[in-house]
């Protein structure tokens, strides 16, 4: 099977590293699937659920493996230039607001953040960080986490690329997106850094925590993006000839 990444934009123009993190977010939809909204019931809440239970329930669309939180989070700290804010995803939100969030995206489980009233990016932030650490099973797997791991041992940084890239196409398709998209958007927040203060060192601070990775694994990810997801993934369809380098 192959990708489609086919871009429809997210809200506007947008150019540069912004522009990737729309391919990311567009990635695996076609061009006329569009964003819909979902309905939920709170017993079906995403928080706390397997990733793939939480795509299967929340999904923007038919054809993205992505839970909507993390596409609608994404949309709107792009939309917001919240990756110009200085010590985003460091920085805590308003806990009152990050609940009542979680709540909304429990009971709603699709919640379109940019049409409705604004929020503090540091809040939008601290919800997407609560999502991703209440994911109750690893994101590279039981089965291959012994292998992720193995790769902090290679002495040679070439082969620990090409380890690693080898090891997240073999990761079920879910997963693979959300680390995709996520580590796309974290790109553009570490290139940012002069304004946001958010280096490889702060983002990987954050996130390796967060996400259970180790976190010369997590700084791989975000240094040699291009070629850790260049792996042709079995879970995902291109087409038109494109592929994660077209990011």
């Amino acid at each position: 099977m192959g990708r489609n990444l086919s871009v429809g934009g997210l809200r506007g123009a947008q150019s540069g590293v912004n522009k990737m993190v729309s391919n990311a977010l567009n990635w695996g939809r076609k061009r006329n699937d569009p964003v819909r909204p979902t309905a939920i019931t709170q017993s079906r809440a995403a928080f706390g659920l397997p990733l793939d239970q939480a795509v299967a329930l929340t999904r923007i669309s038919e054809t993205l493996e992505l839970p909507a939180i993390v596409y609608r989070c994404i949309d709107y700290l792009l939309v917001m230039k919240g990756v110009e804010e200085e010590g985003i995803y460091r920085l805590s939100g308003s806990s009152n607001t990050i609940q009542m969030l979680r709540e909304k995206f429990n009971t709603e489980g699709d919640v379109d953040l940019v049409a409705g009233e604004p929020y503090d990016v540091h809040a939008v932030a601290g919800v997407l960080k609560l999502y991703l650490r209440e994911i109750p099973v690893p994101i590279l797997t039981q089965h291959l986490l012994r292998d992720f791991n193995a790769i902090i041992d290679l002495e040679d940084r070439n082969d620990r690329i090409r380890e690693l890239a080898t090891l997240m196409g073999k990761l079920p398709s879910p997963n693979y997106t959300l680390l995709r998209v996520l580590c796309s958007h974290l790109v553009e927040v570490v290139q940012r850094s002069e304004v946001n203060k958010m280096t490889v060192r702060n983002v990987g601070i954050v996130f390796s925590p967060t996400l259970g990775i180790p976190a010369p694994l997590f700084g791989l990810m975000l240094g040699e993006f291009d070629v850790v997801f260049a792996t042709p993934h079995s879970g995902a369809s291109i087409s038109n000839g494109e592929g994660p380098s077209s990011l």
